[in-house]
């Protein structure tokens, strides 16, 4: 369908595309992946020609049309169904041809020539299953998350969200031979997510597909397609398979560089030995020119696995934040009315549902960015609360650097610590030194996260948080959420994002809430028992209220408790002789440094300096030293605290 041959492209020093080939079958489902910044988006620009290459050529097999999923929302008059309509400009071309033609036969007496050119039409219209279009474009709304209502509306009338909603159906409906989509569950809720999900496994045309919903992608795609500094590398089956044989081709990789770097050291040799030798000289001008034309065997930079932990919150009562008789209306729309909840210390929950359900009001009334009409709200002894959406990436400011602007809010933060924070969000080397300003929305997003966990609150209220996130990203925030020790209430679209942390799920739904105890997957399983019992005409017991469970579960929570203080306790003093030791560290190291810009300076190797220079030699010694008793002892702290987290007991 797609042949992409030798493509080039490059900004500035840096390359996007490398001499890159790829093949997309007819049929076929890909997934284009690599960390956010490689260019996967520019790929798909030159792919649509809305961006040309530097060189290289994009060929179509002839007749196929593509389409991908615009990112500019440009204004419109009509409803949602009128816009969803308007996409397939084929069938839009014919039924204004009829509409014409009928509104002439309607006023002036109709001629054969009139009659026939209709009948060809309405051919054309019903092989092209146009009195489908309405029903078809209806049923992918409502897939979405469109109610019969929503779908009459004026289009102007919602947010950008669910206008890109719009504009996804508008897509689907167009039934191209290829579709291209980048990142397309960003907008939606779990429900919308799972019957995209079900669709495209249906659609028969190609799919190219970049996303960091790692279940989406191994439910989806049959082949993984990496860009890494500018070359597509491929590999077969989905993305569990291609982790797998990334390792097992890196491994590889690895044992070919070692014996090439063998021979070229052997022929290395045989040059040096023999060089000045005239006897030798065709041999060695034969091994130069061997030399110059091996192609070096490059190993994968490989991404370090982040083994720095996150800062913890201090510890706070059992209750985190309680609503009781609770009652939000907007306008004539009533959210809750009489609603009680309590969420308690250590609870990880996702809040499921579908939009509109009342999740994101959920989360705001919990963080105090919106009033409740009626009932109280109240804070559990010593929470603080933080709150993170879309739009908190606005509050940054933006003349501070991106180090300056964690440091804003991590003061008990050593300089190293910050660095090594956001060099998880992907901030490296001079990326810290950047202005606000010139982030892009993604980066702006993963420093506010950055921020929130580098100097973290009892209570994180978290909606939506891994959009602009690569996978390396999705899987750094997850470990930091699941090491962390205090409350949390999040609502996401990855399911296996929430399975890497969450303890509960509550369902919203109506003004009410169901909960059930464990992960997204288990969530999913107690679900589709409950619709198979249902589905069998047994009759199911009504789930008891979210405050009775409370009750229920009181003596596990207690045993929960005394575990998690045990932990703590034996936890403490380990973490606090290794604050210590990184503190000397950081001293050390800062010391070291000093010392080297002294050594770098001549004037201090001049005779009269010799008392001087023979000092600071002796202290780089000693710091060299202490720096290395100190990285043994850091070493070996993070171990036994590491140890004791996986295990529940230190080893010694």
């Amino acid at each position: 369908m797609i042949y992409l041959q030798n493509l080039h492209k490059q900004f500035g020093s840096k390359i996007i595309l490398k001499n890159a080939n790829f093949h997309l079958r007819p049929g076929e489902r890909v997934g284009l992946v690599g960390e956010n910044g490689t260019g996967k988006t520019t790929l798909f620009r030159i792919i649509m020609k809305t961006e040309s290459s530097d060189s290289g050529k994009v060929i179509f097999r002839k007749g196929a049309q593509a389409a991908t999923l615009e990112q500019e929302l440009n204004a419109y008059n009509g409803s949602v169904l009128e816009r969803v309509i308007s996409g397939n400009i084929s069938l839009r071309t014919i039924r204004q041809e009829m509409d014409k033609l009928e509104q002439k036969m309607g006023s002036e007496p109709t001629s054969e020539t009139t009659t026939s050119n209709y009948g060809k039409l309405q051919y054309q219209f019903e092989q092209l299953n146009g009195y489908e279009l309405e029903p078809r474009a209806c049923a992918i709304l409502s897939g979405l998350g469109f109610s019969d209502k929503k779908i009459k509306k004026p289009l102007n009338e919602f947010s950008g969200g669910w206008r890109m909603r719009v504009e996804m159906a508008r897509l689907l409906l167009q039934n191209p031979d290829i579709l291209l989509l980048d990142e397309p569950t960003n907008h939606f809720d779990l429900k919308s997510v799972e019957w995209l999900e079900g669709f495209l496994k249906n659609y028969d045309g190609s799919l190219l597909l970049i996303s960091h919903d790692r279940r989406f992608l191994n439910s989806l795609v049959t082949r993984i397609v990496e860009l890494e500094q500018g070359i597509l590398t491929t590999y077969s089956g989905n993305y569990n398979d291609f982790e797998r044989l990334k390792k097992e081709r890196e491994a590889q990789l690895i044992s070919e560089s070692v014996n090439q770097q063998k021979r070229i050291s052997e022929i290395e040799r045989f040059i040096e030995r023999f060089r000045a030798k005239n006897t030798k000289a065709t041999q060695v001008q034969s091994r130069i020119k061997m030399l110059n034309k091996m192609e070096r065997i490059e190993t994968m930079t490989g991404t370090k696995t982040v083994g720095f932990r996150f800062p913890q919150p201090v510890r706070t009562g059992r209750i985190s934040m309680e609503l009781e008789k609770i009652d939000k209306s907007y306008g004539d729309n009533i959210v809750y009315q009489n609603f009680s909840i309590k969420i308690e210390r250590g609870w990880k929950v996702a809040l499921v549902g579908e939009n509109g359900a009342g999740k994101s009001t959920l989360m705001k009334l919990l963080a105090g960015v919106i009033s409740h009409d009626g009932g109280q709200i109240q804070s559990g002894h010593n929470v603080t609360r933080a709150y993170y959406a879309q739009h908190q990436a606005d509050a940054l400011d933006p003349q501070k650097t991106v180090l300056e602007s964690m440091d804003e809010l991590s003061h008990n933060l050593l300089r190293t610590q910050m660095r090594t924070i956001l060099g998880s969000f992907l901030f490296s080397g001079d990326d810290v030194n950047k202005k606000v300003s010139v982030l892009s929305g993604g980066e702006r997003s993963r420093l506010s996260l950055a921020r929130m966990l580098a100097s973290p609150s009892s209570l994180l209220l978290l909606d939506e948080p891994t959009n602009h996130f690569d996978m390396r990203s999705c899987e750094v925030l997850s470990a930091a959420l699941a090491d962390y020790e205090g409350t949390l209430c999040i609502i996401s679209h990855d399911r296996y994002f929430l399975d890497g942390f969450i303890n509960r799920v509550w369902e919203v739904n109506r003004g009410s809430v169901r909960e059930y105890i464990g992960n997204y997957s288990e969530y999913e399983s107690t679900k589709a028992q409950e619709l198979e019992v249902e589905s069998s005409n047994l009759t199911v017991s009504p789930r008891k209220p979210l405050v009775s469970s409370y009750q229920q579960n009181h003596e596990r929570k207690r045993l929960e408790a005394e575990n998690r203080n045990k932990k703590h306790q034996a936890l403490k003093p380990l973490r606090s002789h290794l604050k210590k030791i990184e503190t000397r560290l950081e001293r050390a190291l800062t010391e070291k440094t000093t010392i080297e810009k002294k050594l770098a300076n001549s004037a201090i190797y001049e005779s009269k300096n010799k008392a001087q220079l023979l000092e600071t030699l002796n202290r780089q010694t000693e710091l060299a030293n202490e720096e290395k008793v100190l990285t043994e002892e850091w070493n070996k702290f993070s171990s036994q605290i590491n140890a004791y987290e996986d295990s529940g007991a230190p080893k010694n």
